[in-house]
């Protein structure tokens, strides 16, 4: 069995990315997904202004206007789904914690195919308000394959994912789950690709 597609994941606050070591520069973060795309061929950010303050600061996204950067940045609205494309991002993701329901990716659907729905889990439990949580995760990929969207991500920060949702996807419907260690993504099913910390992948340059 081969080892699982990687979807290098870097979190931005500001005009910095984070690390495990603390923040890092802009020039650092830009030659680090400048690398991640050579190697991996596309790259998650995560902006935490957006996911938290429902502030996204996209300049790292319009740097790289044109490149396959997947962009979640916390996005309440389908109308937030077109600010984000417009900025550079080639795909937009949209979270069941941020989005306000369901109805919103159904929306945004309406606008543009460049979507990717993301179900969030703490500990296992998906996260949403009560009206995206009334629906069982499998569920909403079903949904969500119905609408034509080919890809999802599914995310825990302690990596514990339903496997069920990962073994019995929706057919056609390519996943992504994470936050993996890397030496942990192999544990995956074959089906899905592992969501790893960019910092792992390209390590950072001293």
């Amino acid at each position: 069995m081969g080892d699982p597609e990687i979807l290098p994941r870097i979190v931005t606050r500001g005009e910095a990315a984070l690390s495990w070591e603390g923040p890092v520069p802009w020039g650092d973060a830009v030659e680090g997904i400048d690398r991640a795309l050579q190697t991996f061929g596309k790259v998650l950010v995560w902006d935490l202004d957006g996911i938290e303050q429902n502030r996204p600061d996209l300049r790292l996204v319009r740097h790289f206007e044109g490149e396959s950067v997947w962009v979640d940045a916390g996005v309440r609205s389908a109308e937030g789904v077109i600010d984000v494309l417009v900025a550079g991002a080639e795909r937009v993701v949209v979270g069941t914690k941020t989005v306000r329901g369901m109805e919103v990716i159904d929306e945004a659907r309406e606008l543009t195919e460049n979507l990717i729905p993301l179900l969030d889990f703490a500990y296992g439990e998906l996260r949403g308000g009560a009206k995206v949580r009334s629906i069982p995760p499998a569920g909403l990929l079903h949904r969500w394959r119905d609408l034509g969207l080919g890809t999802a991500l599914l995310v825990d920060e302690e990596f514990k994912v339903p496997r069920s949702l990962l073994e019995e996807a929706p057919d056609g419907m390519a996943l992504y789950a994470g936050l993996a260690p890397r030496k942990d993504a192999a544990s995956l099913p074959p089906r899905a690709g592992a969501i790893v910390d960019i910092w792992e992948v390209v390590p950072r340059k001293t």
